[in-house]
């Protein structure tokens, strides 16, 4: 699996070479930062893979009055961040599994040296690990004591990394989710093909992201076909590379442990949808929902234009799952929407921060100033302006599916740049303009312009396409040339 983002820089130092260089940092002493005043929280990010997105929440914290720290290699967006008190790298690799080899040591000491009140992971290998770290106890007693604190109660973190445990535990509470099963060698063997297995099915592998994983199955003919190479593993290279990206991952500390391999999951009618949350010790802080526009790539990629929509049975099955998982920091969940009886049906979770979630102050719901207040004691909530825009264009996600979008070009639209981050405006910049050179003068305009009026993106909108209809997955992107989220 590729860590997506910039182009990847493979580290020619050995792993051993790189834990030298670990040895010199910690032999010359304890972190210190004469930018650290006394009373303010401590907050450290982890970020394994290049989310895009995700770094809005640092800058959020940071403009909360949080101290930002970040594990991470150093190219990555939320590295950029001039809220940021301090960056301990990890080392660059082509692999994901070969990076997280050194987050268990750098923790360690940045929790000794740096006394951190809260943790949180940017993406979805960073809060496997940080989870199976604390369940599988191979950490010292401060670590797991703060990441307690910061993710919640372990009893729920398999389930919140597990698609298919989180489905079992869906279905106990009673909440709307699509029909499942796992797939096994009995079910394989059976006919999907009655009235709750009606094609096309989605095939899931466990721990997979970034679409990676995530397969439609349009017949049972192509179902039993794929379910037989999932058994047999692939060829001789595919199984010596599988076995050696779990010697990775053990060592690495994650926990390995799961109920299925891969589950089967009915499709469901509407639109795809999230809620994110801020959450503490099992109770939601503040929450905000919304509903795709646009995805990108289709059909299984992430929101690149999004509205701000209030439902209650979203907001209910948040609330549920967030008390039975004992869930702590940040949580978000998936859904698809049926926008003519408003019914939202679960489909998944991530079980840390979205890019979306800085934007819930714009409708009253300030989830990092909640947070923020629940563990420092002290009121950290901030004022803003009420969004005029329920459509909001995400940067730099709508730019690079299409610079000349016209969501880009409405004032019906919210452009949501970060102009108060020039580091991160540019390091986004470069990139966008990289993938995209024939239109680097329409993205520096748009990246430096507001919007200007043009026709309504409900005139010149069309439905949403089959495919998204039938999929509407978000997925964090693991491989490729960009990193996507919410």
């Amino acid at each position: 699996m590729i860590r997506p983002g910039r182009p990847a820089v493979v580290d020619p130092v050995s792993p051993d070479r790189v834990d030298l260089a670990a040895d010199a940092m910690e032999a010359s002493g304890p972190i210190e930062d004469e930018r650290c005043p006394p009373g303010k929280p401590r907050v450290l990010f982890v970020a394994i893979v290049n989310n895009v997105g995700c770094e809005r929440v640092v800058v959020d914290m940071a403009q909360h009055g949080a101290l930002c720290a970040l594990i991470s290699p150093p190219d990555f967006y939320a590295a950029s961040v001039s809220g940021l008190t301090r960056h301990i790298p990890l080392p660059s690799f082509s692999s994901v599994w070969l990076t997280s080899l050194f987050v268990r040591r750098r923790l360690e000491q940045v929790v000794r040296d740096w006394s951190p009140e809260l943790i949180v992971p940017l993406d979805d290998i960073a809060a496997w690990l940080l989870r199976s770290l604390v369940a599988t106890r191979q950490l010292s007693a401060g670590a797991r004591e703060i990441l307690v604190r910061s993710l919640g109660a372990p009893h729920g973190y398999r389930t919140a990394t597990s698609r298919h445990l989180l489905m079992e535990l869906a279905a106990r509470l009673g909440l709307r989710k699509p029909h499942h099963a796992a797939v096994t060698g009995a079910f394989a063997d059976e006919d999907p093909s009655d009235d709750d297995w009606s094609f096309p099915l989605f095939l899931k592998t466990e721990h997979t992201c970034g679409g990676f994983g995530v397969e439609v199955v349009q017949d049972r003919s192509q179902f039993a076909q794929r379910v037989a190479a999932q058994r047999r593993g692939g060829s001789g290279i595919r199984r010596l590379a599988s076995t050696a990206k779990h010697a990775l991952q053990r060592a690495a500390g994650f926990d390995l442990w799961a109920s299925a391999d891969m589950i089967a999951q009915t499709h469901a009618v509407g639109r795809p949808a999230f809620r994110t949350v801020s959450t503490w010790q099992g109770r939601v802080l503040a929450g905000v929902s919304f509903v795709a526009e646009q995805i990108h790539p289709e059909p299984t990629g992430a929101s690149t234009v999004i509205r701000h929509v209030e439902n209650q049975e979203m907001a209910e099955t948040a609330a549920a799952l967030t008390e039975a998982l004992g869930c702590s920091g940040f949580v978000s969940f998936d859904f698809m929407l049926n926008t003519e009886d408003e019914t939202a049906t679960l489909i998944e979770m991530n079980p840390r921060c979205v890019g979306s979630c800085h934007l819930g102050q714009l409708f009253g719901q300030d989830l990092a100033g909640a947070l923020m207040s629940e563990v420092s004691g002290r009121q950290h909530t901030l004022s803003a302006e009420s969004a005029d825009e329920q459509l909001i264009a995400l940067f730099p996600k709508e730019l690079d599916r299409d610079p000349k979008s016209f969501y880009l070009s409405s004032s019906a639209v919210r452009h949501d740049v970060p102009s108060a981050e020039p580091a991160l405006v540019a390091a986004h910049e470069r990139d966008l303009v990289a993938r995209h050179p024939a239109d680097a003068r329409l993205i520096r305009r748009h990246i430096s312009q507001g919007p200007v009026d043009r026709p309504s993106p409900e005139a010149q909108r069309g439905h949403y396409t089959s495919a998204s209809h039938l999929t509407g997955e978000f997925v964090c992107n693991a491989s490729g040339s960009s990193g996507r989220d919410r």
